[in-house]
């Protein structure tokens, strides 16, 4: 029945169509840049339409079309949301599997460098200190900086969808991966002084 999730004919569901990418399910332009209202709003919308509640009384097979649509949005939500599952999402779309970039951005010497620092100071926050939180904090802001920055890096590579820079997305995309990591591991650390 083509992309829709309802038959246009007797508004039956039917079953994702494993073809379709996220953008054209959630009716956004496909692109690096997601207008996080319009995205909220068309999930809302479909998660109304899709809910596993509204199909308990149809059929097994319309249940089961149910649940994968909804497991399918949920899917789409969380890959259009996140700055870096949007990044490998757009890679994968363009034959990048995660990690598989041409340029690797773990390769740069610069990189690994401030990297090691980076690990370094983290190792060196003494847990039990009065100015434990403040050193964390201040990791924390050098961090998401390098983030934003690799964020912007993201956004120029994939600004004309007709032909992205893969090779810089797939190197920003590594180093974004790693700054979200450390800031994951911050955040355990903070909450092991609370």
């Amino acid at each position: 029945m083509g992309d829709a999730p309802f038959c246009p004919t007797c508004n039956a569901i039917q079953p994702p169509n494993p073809k379709q990418d996220h953008f054209d399910f959630l009716g956004l332009p496909r692109g690096y840049e997601v207008d996080v209202a319009a995205l909220e709003s068309a999930g809302r919308e479909w998660q109304q339409k899709l809910h596993p509640d509204r199909f308990a009384a149809k059929s097994a097979t319309e249940r089961r079309f149910s649940l994968e649509q909804a497991t399918r949005l949920n899917d789409a939500m969380q890959a259009l949301k996140d700055p870096l599952r949007r990044a490998e999402y757009l890679l994968s779309q363009s034959g990048v599997s995660r990690g598989e970039g041409t340029g690797s951005g773990a390769q740069d010497p610069m990189f690994l460098m401030e990297v090691m620092e980076l690990r370094e100071a983290l190792s060196e926050v003494d847990m039990d200190a009065d100015d434990a939180m403040d050193r964390l904090d201040s990791l924390r802001d050098q961090v998401e900086q390098h983030a934003d920055a690799e964020v912007e890096a993201l956004r120029s590579a994939f600004a004309d969808m007709a032909s992205p820079d893969v090779e810089a997305a797939s190197v920003h995309a590594d180093r974004l991966r790693y700054h979200q990591r450390f800031l994951e591991e911050v955040d355990r650390m903070e909450e092991q002084l609370f």
